[in-house]
């Protein structure tokens, strides 16, 4: 069981810059990596402040000479974006800046309006997604690769840069989708899922229908490595948590507003839109690990032993929370969160979940 970090990077407020963005999130990220978390997820989004960078692999291989043992993973690379025979080069070569720390974590996206600006479209991604896990689960680590399909063509072409783990970096898929399931009961592949901001009655649900997914594709429940994304903060002040909620309700916002399928955006700055039955502040409090030590704990306690997941990725800087409150809360977890789950579940870090 491993934790992880995941960066966001959206930009709530015009007078959060980029380059201070950018450095604090790599101080969130070493003292992640200090407070004993496994990974550090970058995200890959366009043309809005909802997520800032454009390519998990540069943050990959900026943060990576900055750390020491955290893996860093793409959560998620989008390969419709990519031309094939580049993105198994720049994989190659950040497993490489990693000091082989690399996880590609992938997916087909939702955002239809970057999509379009790259020359493709939601549908055609989903469709050449099967593909591109097949291109690059076969193809990351060779020293010459060919390949002939529907969606990608490549003649027999040499790789002068290899991985350094063996066969390849490690790859998971992301999404809630059956399709999404299915594929990773393929590898079989870690499966990383979102539960919405939704209390761990939704996570349990998700791990059922996945579970019924794996079996019909042949293979055992117990094989499924399942990974979640939460809203996480620690802190003894009501205040600070309700805040934390508020801004976990903006990027919920930002979220179902760009999970409408448009072409177009009106800027890169998204309106803030409420939406019907959206949850209140008080609701992701009450639903998600944000509180005292306690209460974080408890509510993580209860995810690993009734869902299972064997990865939780914790998104601990949202909207325009401050960056101090921020390195408190991620301190705190490591001091005080982890060893109350560990009285409970055992040792943290005991089962090797990366290796799919």
């Amino acid at each position: 069981m491993h934790f992880g970090i995941f960066n966001l990077m959206n930009r709530r407020d015009k007078s959060q810059s980029v380059s201070q963005l950018i450095s604090q999130t790599v101080e969130q990220v070493q003292a992640a990596e200090t407070a004993g978390f496994g990974v550090s997820w970058f995200t890959e989004h366009h043309f809005s402040n909802y997520s800032l960078p454009p390519s998990p692999l540069m943050m990959v291989g900026y943060v990576a000479p900055q750390t020491l043992r955290i893996k860093l993973g793409t959560s998620v690379i989008l390969p419709a974006l990519y031309q094939a025979p580049r993105l198994l080069g720049e994989l190659a070569f950040a497993d490489n800046l990693s000091e082989g720390r690399l996880i590609v974590g992938l997916g087909s996206g939702y955002q239809n309006h970057e999509l379009i600006r790259f020359g493709t479209s939601l549908e055609e991604s989903r469709a050449s997604t099967d593909e591109w896990l097949e291109f690059i689960s076969k193809g990351l680590g060779q020293v010459s690769f060919k390949f002939d399909g529907k969606f990608i063509t490549m003649p027999e072409t040499p790789f002068s840069i290899e991985t350094l783990q063996t066969p390849r970096p490690p790859i998971w898929i992301a999404g809630n989708s059956k399709d999404s399931q299915r594929r990773a009961a393929s590898g079989p592949y870690p499966l990383f899922v979102s539960g919405f901001g939704e209390s761990n009655e939704t996570l349990l649900r998700i791990r059922s229908e996945a579970d019924e997914t794996w079996e019909s594709e042949g293979r055992l429940k117990s094989e499924l490595e399942f990974a979640t994304l939460r809203y996480c903060m620690v802190t003894d002040s009501k205040n600070e948590a309700l805040s934390f909620a508020e801004n976990a309700r903006y990027q919920i916002r930002l979220s179902k507003y760009l999970r409408r399928g448009q072409l177009d955006i009106p800027g890169a700055w998204l309106p803030e839109e409420s939406f019907p039955n959206e949850m209140s502040p008080e609701d992701i409090l009450a639903w998600n690990p944000i509180g005292d030590p306690e209460k974080v704990a408890s509510c993580l306690v209860d995810e690993i032993v009734r869902v299972g997941s064997n990865h939780i990725a914790l998104y601990m800087a949202m909207g325009n929370t401050d960056h101090e409150v921020i390195m408190k809360s991620i301190r705190r977890f490591g001091e005080e969160v982890m060893p109350l789950i560990e009285k409970e579940v055992g040792p943290l870090g005991g089962v090797n979940i990366f290796q799919s």
